[in-house]
């Protein structure tokens, strides 16, 4: 089961990451509310307990997948950053999940610390 969800996940990157020619040319006021849809549905895919977001069937553990990176990845990029202003991080910011997310890969997974969320 392990290795479906992760094929699952190597799928979602990579049709992800296949899609981002068409946000070459989209200004941040475009990209606002797709980034508070997608953090709303991130959020709501991962539990208040600190995990990733796949758990080994058999032993409970985590399984961190390429879609767990990528998406440490990209919240540590706007969280510490200096951005022309702060709307994407309040955006972010209101889902405590994701912060905990951060940390759990940073605290449990080896990930290098950037910061203070």
């Amino acid at each position: 089961a392990v290795v479906s969800t992760q094929s699952t996940g190597r799928r979602q990157v990579h049709r992800l990451i296949a899609g981002q020619s068409e946000w070459y040319d989209v200004s941040g006021e475009m990209i606002l509310p797709e980034t508070k849809s997608i953090a709303q549905a991130l959020s709501q895919r991962l539990s208040d307990t600190p995990s990733t977001f796949f758990r080994d069937s058999v032993t409970g553990e985590d399984v961190v997948t390429e879609l767990d990176c990528l998406l440490y990845g990209h919240l540590n990029a706007i969280f510490m950053s200096k951005l022309p202003n702060y709307r994407m991080k309040r955006a972010l910011g209101v889902h405590p999940r994701l912060i905990l997310f951060c940390k759990h890969m940073e605290n449990a997974h080896g990930m290098k610390k950037h910061g203070n969320w």
